[in-house]
């Protein structure tokens, strides 16, 4: 298969410049050239593709179809190489890697991980921020996201982390308080502890379970997971987590899961970063400290996941 050769660089250029101002006197300004420079070069260019890229008329030039396409294209490629050009020069020593994830992923998952990072590499200096909107890494000064799902993220490379099944989770001293547990319906005389940057994971979690219409005895809405997790802890009611967020609850028993049902959440999480070189050369260990420990995280919430799944065969937990 074979490859176009590139046209050459200072014809380009050229090309790009008078289009951009359509006039080939002022790109000569702009390039320090003359103007009959700029016009050989541009004829070149055009001998070379074959194709009329400028309508001349005296002094004034007009761009023909396929030179207002052609410019297009350029003006795009000439943007992301002095993009590329000024984030790879620009970036001090010892820069932040920034990176951008939700608070309950940085709160539940991340943090209680950095020890681990920072052992490993002493110097290290991580920005962490606070961000749920889509990112473009050509406007956003940032070397990576951690995101729940890919999203329209443009000129990225994206490795997924791990997957996060649905658990309900409790305190046990909800349960001591309102059991016993046997069937789904004591959730009737519950609170239902919701997250509305996760508005689905209770319609997810109850049509799992053949029970789609529970709404509780009362609801509270909390703007992030961890906010209704922490409440859960606290014994409030009872919230719908992802496993890999509370597998360090769940071990050392401040909550627990009083039912033995799973449902798949609607994503993965994602680790998301620029399909160029990355500016901060802090990024490939991360990238693969993040890979490996989310490797781990995938085994352990497998295992847990496993478990409850043995747990209601041999229970014979119905629903209701």
């Amino acid at each position: 298969m074979s490859t176009a050769r590139l046209p050459p660089l200072t014809a380009l250029r050229a090309f790009e410049s008078a289009g951009r101002a359509l006039s080939f006197t002022l790109a000569a300004q702009e390039l320090a050239v003359t103007p009959g420079a700029i016009s050989r070069q541009i004829r070149s260019l055009e001998d070379y593709l074959g194709l009329q890229l400028f309508i001349r008329s005296g002094r004034e030039v007009k761009l023909t179809d396929a030179g207002t396409q052609y410019l297009a294209d350029l003006t795009h490629a000439f943007g992301q190489i002095r993009t590329a050009t000024a984030q790879l020069t620009n970036v001090p020593d010892n820069a932040p890697l920034r990176v951008s994830t939700s608070m309950t992923f940085t709160m539940r998952w991340l943090m209680p991980r950095m020890m681990s990072f920072h052992s490993l590499y002493a110097n290290s200096n991580l920005q962490l921020t606070m961000n749920l909107d889509p990112v473009d890494f050509q406007r956003d000064d940032l070397d990576a996201t951690i995101k729940l799902g890919y999203e329209d993220t443009p000129h990225s490379v994206c490795r997924k982390l791990f997957h996060a099944d649905l658990v309900a989770v409790c305190s046990p001293r909800l349960i001591e308080k309102a059991g016993p547990f046997d069937t789904l319906d004591v959730l009737d005389s519950l609170t239902l502890l919701h997250s509305t940057a996760r508005k689905d994971n209770w319609s997810l979690w109850l049509s799992a379970a053949g029970k789609p219409h529970i709404t509780g005895a009362r609801r509270l809405d909390f703007e992030s997971s961890s906010l209704a997790y922490q409440a859960a802890i606290a014994g409030v009611g009872i919230a719908i987590a992802q496993v890999p967020l509370v597998m360090e609850d769940l071990r050392s028993g401040v909550l627990t899961t009083p039912f033995p049902i799973t449902a798949p959440d609607s994503a993965n999480y994602n680790l998301i970063w620029p399909n160029r070189s990355p500016r901060n050369p802090l990024f490939f260990a991360f990238r693969d400290w993040m890979l490996q420990e989310a490797r781990q995280t995938a085994d352990e919430a497998e295992a847990i996941v496993q478990e409850l799944q043995t747990r209601r065969q041999e229970s014979g937990f119905v629903a209701c």
